[in-house]
């Protein structure tokens, strides 16, 4: 949204549906409050958006990473589609299983951003650094399973214990990205070790891919 929208064209409508890209854990929000305002000198947007995970922010459109999201649209949460695949064929002894094996491998699914190609390694493991602030205690695993479902309350879905052996394979995987990212910057002249804090570097000594 705030690349794509003028300083003279409002961003969104009160009721349109948000999120906020670099905050999925937030779920999709719904649009309170939109009014003219001025941000460094400029002419900008203030916007009032109440997110189920995270109640009620008020964001500058043009520094927010704010999406509009469609009634039609699907959301991008990796275990989105999967899931909504096993809701479709459950029952069925056939595709049901099928399903269940395509949701579980979904939920292991990191965010496409850490892994895209055209960022440099530098921001990949910043991106991935990031993914760390997630872990199996109290609301952080909530948050996770909100940010790869995009159910806003994912225990509607799935019991804590599931979740928390999704949680240890999308970890795993994390780890695995951050050691492959390590790998490839050999060579390059990237002093990518120096940017992985000391427990994170213990934890992927441990880690085979």
């Amino acid at each position: 949204m705030s690349e794509t929208t003028s300083a003279s064209e409002a961003p969104c409508a009160f009721g349109d549906r948000i999120r906020h890209r670099d905050k999925p854990e937030w779920g999709i929000g719904t649009v309170t409050r939109v009014e003219a305002t001025v941000a460094n000198g400029s002419p900008d947007w203030r916007v009032g958006v109440r997110f189920p995970n995270a109640g009620l922010k008020n964001m500058i459109a043009s520094a927010a990473s704010l999406d509009r999201v469609e009634e039609d649209e699907p959301v991008g949460a990796p275990g989105a589609a999967a899931m909504a695949d096993l809701d479709r064929h459950a029952g069925d002894d056939l595709l049901g299983p099928m399903a269940e094996k395509k949701l579980r491998e979904a939920m292991a699914v990191l965010p496409e951003r850490v892994t895209d190609p055209f960022r440099s390694i530098e921001q990949r493991v910043e991106l991935t650094l990031e993914l760390y602030r997630f872990d199996t205690s109290g609301r952080s695993l909530m948050d996770w399973a909100v940010a790869q479902t995009a159910l806003d309350d994912p225990l509607s879905k799935f019991n804590r214990h599931e979740l928390e052996q999704f949680f240890e394979r999308w970890a795993l995987e994390r780890d695995r990205n951050l050691v492959r990212l390590l790998k490839e910057s050999h060579g390059t002249g990237c002093d990518i070790a120096g940017m992985i804090p000391p427990d994170i570097a213990a934890r992927l000594r441990r880690v085979r891919i």
